[in-house]
């Protein structure tokens, strides 16, 4: 009795569970869009490239797989290049959107494909130190999740489109020393969130926009070769500041009497400019700054008997 008990326990759980292994049994491993599949096959086709990595991904089948869906890996990591990293919670954790991709240094050489433009949920582009030809495509602003594009020495040239106004989450930009000219857009002062943005050794004209003035959470400001970079007035409220780089930029302004508030700067780089005034001692005084660069300048005074311990290079 006790036994036929105990069997008819384990038949009514059995039932009773029946439709939740069903459930789990038909639910599927998440799939990339198809369009950003064709997308990516087309663009590494065009560039020649592959990814073979063990236990990674393959592009020509499910590119959504294996590292490129593990959390742990960083888009950042040297092991893999090319790379891209997906986020497969939409659609009920039913489909993967491409939102990272990474081609460095791999001597990939044209335009950029129009299929790139596909992937709109990209949030990190990096496709610097490469050999492509061609302005930057004004259907990249249509990718306005973009939150981080590295494109520093990759042979792209020309103005920053226009639509690039749309890329209101933009965090940071590298694109140095890739052949960019026109004025640097005023637009980019209202990217709220920008926090770094790396522009030497390009073909600007200034002055650097008045509306910089709003970009109060930045850590790192690099610009140089303008031919008229204007005046430092657009600081006065970045006291976020950990790197400031504004040399040879033909800036005519008097150095700002709170340059020496700016708690987090440790790399300050304002020579060959026409800056005049006085030198802060405050400046000095700042227990982050390691590196001062103030010559070819019209400043006057002298420099302190004392500085901080931290400044190591002046």
């Amino acid at each position: 009795m006790e036994r036929s008990l105990t069997l008819s326990l384990w038949a009514l759980i059995c039932i009773l569970n029946f439709p939740f292994a069903v459930e789990a049994q038909n639910q599927k491993r998440p799939t990339t869009d198809p369009a950003e599949v064709r997308a990516l096959n087309s663009i590494f086709q065009q560039w020649g490239l592959s990814s073979n990595y063990q236990n990674s991904w393959n592009v020509s089948g499910e590119p959504c797989t294996g590292v490129a869906i593990d959390n742990s890996t960083d888009i950042k990591s040297e092991i893999y290049n090319p790379f891209i990293i997906c986020n497969c919670s939409f659609d009920n954790n039913s489909t993967c959107h491409i939102t990272k991709l990474k081609v460095l240094q791999l001597n990939v050489s044209g335009v950029l494909p129009d299929e790139l433009w596909t992937l709109t949920y990209l949030t990190d582009l990096a496709i610097g130190t490469n050999n492509f030809s061609g302005p930057l495509p004004d259907e990249l602003g249509n990718c306005s999740k973009l939150e981080m594009i590295y494109i520093d020495s990759s042979g792209i040239s020309g103005q920053i489109p226009s639509t690039f106004a749309n890329l209101r989450s933009m965090l940071i930009m590298y694109a140095s020393n890739t052949g960019l000219t026109g004025k640097i857009p005023d637009f980019i002062g209202n990217w709220s969130n920008f926090t770094t943005l790396r522009l030497q050794g390009n073909s600007f004209e200034g002055p650097i926009p008045s509306t910089f003035a709003n970009l109060t959470s930045m850590l790192e400001l690099r610009i140089n070769g303008l031919t008229n970079g204007g005046s430092l007035a657009f600081i006065k409220d970045m006291k976020s500041l950990e790197v400031l780089d504004l040399r040879y930029n033909n800036i005519s302004d008097v150095m700002p009497s709170t340059i020496g508030e700016y708690q987090n700067l440790t790399w300050l780089d304002l020579s060959f400019n026409n800056i005049t005034g006085q030198i802060p001692d405050s400046l000095f005084n700042l227990r982050s700054l390691i590196y001062l660069s103030l010559g070819n300048n019209k400043l006057n005074g002298s420099l302190p008997s004392e500085k901080s311990a931290s400044l190591q290079n002046m």
